[in-house]
């Protein structure tokens, strides 16, 4: 075999080689999820209320930059200051595709703006007409859930209640043993199905083995805001979204118009529940400037140590306003 013939062999067995490392770095799926440092975006201009501008100051949502597990990914958050890595199953059940969970999201960032202008219209004395429903968009395989329910059954009563939020499933069947019973009852395809499904022992505490989400349902809604966001995802801005739509229609002066920043999932009924990445969204807030942070009660022992910004935890998006109103 000649020189050449040699050299070339040995070229494409190199480069073969090269595409095998490279595919295995970045094809390879990890159980795991890692956030990065994200960013503080100015909401004067991701949003805008009809007749209404802002009043001086500048709100902020803060979001992480969300990478699927590769060994890449992996290897430089374990390296790399400002990264997190996140077990796979806190995020979703295993064996919801990755696509699946990213159409959630884009679900879940459309049900924040309509959540916020609910809750913001509501506090500015507007009349709204809106109801709530919770909703299951997945189960998990091998658990009671997955053969009760079905994604898309909407929870219209359990145990003769009718579910006031997102955590009323999982509180009622905290209250009894595993193992219990429970009945439902839930429309499916337009038609009311009477359920009896068993708890088990589901991550430390007696579960069906599923996910609801709150899908709120805004039949009469007298100012309707535009939104301007591009590639942010997830349902964690509605508690930012709702403030600057309150402080446009009021006039409201915030924290004597500091730079705020904040995180915060926003039920119907005012709530303010976890989020994930709080860690790197105070970062992103701190590199904007921000003097403030608002957090959910349940994520402030996270970052309650953070220095340069002062971090609020709040419970609603009343106690929010009522503590941005105290600063001076």
């Amino acid at each position: 075999m000649s020189w050449w013939r040699r050299r070339l062999r040995a070229l494409i067995f190199g480069g073969a080689i090269v595409l095998v490392v490279i595919a295995a770095l970045f094809f390879i799926p990890l159980p795991f999820y890692i956030f990065g440092p994200g960013a503080a975006v100015d909401l004067n201009g991701l949003m805008s209320v009809p007749e209404h501008s802002p009043p001086p100051g500048n709100l902020y949502l803060t979001d992480v930059t969300v990478m699927p597990g590769r060994p890449a990914f992996y290897a430089a958050a374990k390296t790399l200051p400002g990264f997190e890595i996140v077990p796979r199953s806190y995020v979703a059940p295993p064996d919801k595709s990755e696509r699946a969970i990213n159409q959630e999201w884009i679900d879940a960032m459309k049900e924040s703006q309509t959540v916020a202008q609910v809750v913001a219209e509501r506090a500015a004395g507007y009349k709204v007409g809106a109801h709530e429903d919770i909703t299951i968009v997945s189960t998990v395989k091998g658990l009671p859930a997955a053969g009760c329910f079905r994604p898309g059954d909407r929870i219209l009563k359990m145990e003769g209640k009718e579910p006031s939020d997102s955590d009323f499933v999982s509180q009622t069947t905290s209250k009894r043993p595993v193992g219990s019973t429970f009945h439902l009852s839930i429309l499916r395809k337009g038609t009311v199905v009477p359920v009896a499904c068993k708890t088990v022992m589901y991550k430390g505490k007696p579960r069906f083995g599923m996910t609801v989400i709150p899908i709120t349902r805004a039949y009469s809604l007298p100012v309707h805001v535009e939104f301007h966001v591009r590639d942010i995802n997830g349902s964690s801005a509605g508690l930012m979204f709702a403030l600057q739509i309150y402080r446009s229609l009021t006039g409201t002066v915030l924290a004597n118009g500091a730079k705020i920043a904040g995180t915060g999932v926003l039920q119907a009924n005012g709530r303010v529940t976890p989020v994930g990445g709080v860690k790197e969204k105070v970062e992103a807030a701190r590199h904007q400037g921000a003097s403030v942070f608002l957090v959910p009660e349940h994520d402030y022992k996270d970052i309650k140590d953070v220095t340069g910004i002062r971090i609020i935890p709040v419970k609603s998006f009343q106690d929010a306003l009522n503590k941005l109103r105290a600063l001076t």
